[in-house]
């Protein structure tokens, strides 16, 4: 159920990497994709998680959680509430790892190695489905950032204007079938995207998968101007960066997920305001990428995090409505093979309001 994500070069001064499925394809972190980031002193500072720090100091309790990719200003606010230690204020000794194209959150949580993940509604929808009793608690985007790139000469108004033209993608991305589905896409040149721009480069006229928060940047930065169709903008309700637990844990530890949940919220409030102090310490577990890059990603994303709704409902906002809708746009595409109960799929009931 993880979604992979692929290196990708533009022409041979730059290494990019980008996302696959609903996840941003980041740079990988120099110590590599299983360092384990705790907080049980300031600052992440390592201790004995689970222990009393200090005299008078209450006992923290152990939480772990995996990053659907590698450290990135997409997972901002969970790096916020670490560094500002709201998880420890919290009572939880917190540790973060980072994901990766060995890493998946799904099967660490699945199989009681993590405690927490980071993935999407529609993937914990498709995990319920094969036996997989994930939980999503916090969606950290109210829509995917995703976007389809075309070149900034080309004409294109709308996904109807997708028809006759080459896009790469990989196969089976599940926005691409909805967008095929919905707008009759059935002219289009299909050809399989692995990892490296070069081939949308060179190729005028086609559009190639990515993130609004990553590829534009990359490409502006080697002078190559680009536009972009967003994928929320056709239809596709999908919550992303959604924080996730097991049904077994939920029962077993729930003063740990409300603590966990209302700290990250905490955190992602940070983090629109001060990302610029947070994403330094974001790049010391990944080395490889430009803080430059995380202030980008970090503005592009405001509008995907704070909105109308979480404005008045608070970060992290989901209701059964959306999720219901989510679960029938997988069933008219084939991505379900049958309805279920998507009160199962999602509590929100431990995300603090608005203030």
């Amino acid at each position: 159920m993880k979604r992979n994500r692929t290196p990708m070069t533009v022409g041979i001064a730059v290494l990019l990497l980008v996302a696959a499925g609903c996840s941003a394809a980041k740079n990988e972190p120099a110590s590599g994709a299983d360092a384990i980031t705790e907080q049980a002193g300031d600052n992440g500072s390592n201790a004995g998680s689970g222990e009393a720090a200090g005299d008078g100091a209450k006992e923290l309790q152990k939480a772990h959680l995996v990053e659907g990719w590698y450290a990135k200003g997409e997972d901002g606010g969970y790096f916020a509430a670490l560094q500002q230690n709201y998880y420890k204020d919290a009572g939880i000794a917190m540790k973060i790892q980072p994901g990766g194209p060995q890493v998946s959150g799904l099967q660490l949580v699945a199989s009681g190695q993590a405690d927490f993940g980071i993935s999407y509604a529609d993937d914990i929808l498709r995990a319920r489905e094969q036996g997989i009793p994930v939980v999503g608690l916090l969606a950290g985007f109210q829509y995917t950032p995703q976007v389809l790139i075309y070149h900034a000469e080309d004409k294109i108004g709308g996904f109807e204007d997708l028809r006759g033209r080459s896009v790469f993608i990989q196969p089976g991305v599940l926005y691409w079938e909805y967008i095929k589905h919905k707008y009759k896409l059935t002219d289009v040149n299909e050809m399989n995207y692995n990892g490296q721009l070069v081939n949308f480069l060179k190729t005028k006229g086609a559009l190639n998968q990515g993130y609004i928060t990553n590829e534009p940047y990359a490409l502006g930065e080697q002078g190559v101007k680009v536009n972009v169709l967003k994928i929320a903008d056709s239809g596709y309700a999908n919550y992303c960066d959604v924080l996730f637990t097991t049904e077994d844990y939920l029962k077993k530890h729930p003063d740990i997920v409300k603590a966990v949940v209302q700290a990250s919220q905490k955190g992602w409030a940070y983090y629109l305001d001060h990302y610029k102090t947070v994403n330094p310490f974001i790049q010391t577990y990944n080395k490889d990428m430009a803080v430059e890059a995380m202030d980008y990603e970090a503005e592009q994303e405001k509008p995907f995090i704070l909105n109308d709704e979480t404005k008045t409902s608070g970060i992290g906002y989901m209701t059964a409505d959306r999720w219901s809708l989510i679960q029938d746009q997988l069933l008219e595409i084939g991505g379900l093979k049958a309805k279920q109960d998507v009160s199962k799929a999602f509590d929100a009931s431990f995300l603090e309001a608005a203030q």
